[in-house]
């Protein structure tokens, strides 16, 4: 155990440790702040997890283009007899489907596993440099970091998995309502649908509104539970408990931890998307590359040139953008905390 509460929450300034301005800073102000004060370990940590799952997602590729393999080549007689007897190329691929689809299955379900592993690497080491390192005491050394967060990296996992299941299970449910209400699922109301016209509002309302509802469930749920980790590091407590705790937290300052979230998504968006622009020069090399290793089948050299450029993003993307969100989230922890105990500096925004 790593002491009481009490010692593991990062203390907020008070009055008289305010700024020279005499108001305490902003959350953003004071994130941004701590992301400069510890880049070394921060970054360094973000630098590391980014080596490794750049190894795992060459390693979840490579095993994807193996088994599917076979199922290209087929794929290429099947085009190529299909051509020949002048029927469309892609008919009768029925069981290439099927294998392209379980084979894709997997991939995605490894990849997401993956990045719940990178996110539970750095949230929880992002959350103990906070926590050991609060505004007036000294940076602890880079070589410690990964130590003092081993203890609580099962918890934080178990954390992002529920949280995960939960976006999942979410997503499913508004897709499942969104077809099935095409199908006359509830009696009387139909799904607004090109040329959006005729519908009355409970159509629009249940026809429309159900799914996106269902479907935002997910998202609500990663803004509430988001300080889960947090939690886990700065209170030494069970995964169950870190929920709980996340949740009675964030339903005190809804409108800050939605407008911190906002943020988040439009800075991650951001980044991917410039990521996604300097990766794309890399596509034709490697469809070339390809070309050659499969012997010319241009079908699996397209699938690596529409996915790599993706894929180089999504990995250097930590490194990118978790830093300050790592930051942020345990400094809205520690204020949250502090407001609750009564600890809060008057003049702080959330």
């Amino acid at each position: 155990m790593a002491g009481s509460a009490e010692d593991r929450v990062a203390p907020v300034p008070g009055e008289d440790e305010a700024p020279e301005a005499g108001k305490a800073p902003g959350l953003l102000g004071e994130a941004l702040a701590t992301t400069v004060r510890l880049r070394r370990p921060l970054y360094g940590s973000a630098l590391a997890v980014t080596a490794l799952a750049a190894c795992g997602v060459a390693a979840i590729a490579v095993l994807g283009f193996a088994l599917t393999w076979d199922a290209f080549e087929l794929l290429r007689e099947r085009v190529r007899s299909n051509q020949e007897a002048e029927v469309p190329p892609f008919s009768a691929t029925g069981d290439i489907d099927v294998a392209f689809t379980l084979n894709g299955m997997l991939v995605v379900s490894l990849l997401l596993l993956l990045a719940a592993a990178v996110l539970t690497l750095l949230y929880t080491a992002h959350a103990v440099a906070v926590r050991d390192a609060p505004p007036g005491r000294r940076t602890p050394p880079d070589g410690g970091l990964w130590r003092r967060a081993r203890p609580y990296m099962l918890r934080v996992l178990a954390t992002q998995l529920a949280v995960g299941l939960c976006v999942v299970v979410a997503v499913l449910a508004g897709a499942f309502l969104f077809d099935s209400l095409a199908s006359d699922l509830i009696p009387g109301i139909e799904r607004p649908g090109a040329p959006f016209t005729g519908f009355g509002a409970a159509d629009w309302t249940v026809g429309l509104g159900l799914p996106l509802a269902a479907g935002c469930v997910g998202p609500y749920l990663v803004v509430r539970l988001s300080l889960a980790p947090s939690a886990v590091v700065f209170e030494d407590v069970r995964t169950a408990g870190a929920l709980r705790r996340s949740w009675r937290l964030t339903g005190g300052a809804r409108a800050g931890t939605l407008g911190l979230w906002l943020l988040i998504a439009a800075a991650v968006a951001i980044a991917f998307m410039l990521l996604l622009a300097a990766a794309s020069p890399l596509a034709a090399p490697a469809g070339e590359a390809m070309m050659r290793l499969s012997d010319g089948n241009r079908f699996t050299t397209a699938t690596l040139v529409h996915y790599l450029p993706a894929a180089i993003a999504l990995v250097l993307l930590p490194l990118a953008a978790v830093p300050p969100v790592g930051a942020a989230l345990p400094v809205l922890y520690a204020r949250l905390s502090a407001r609750e105990e009564g600890r809060r500096a008057p003049g702080s925004g959330v």
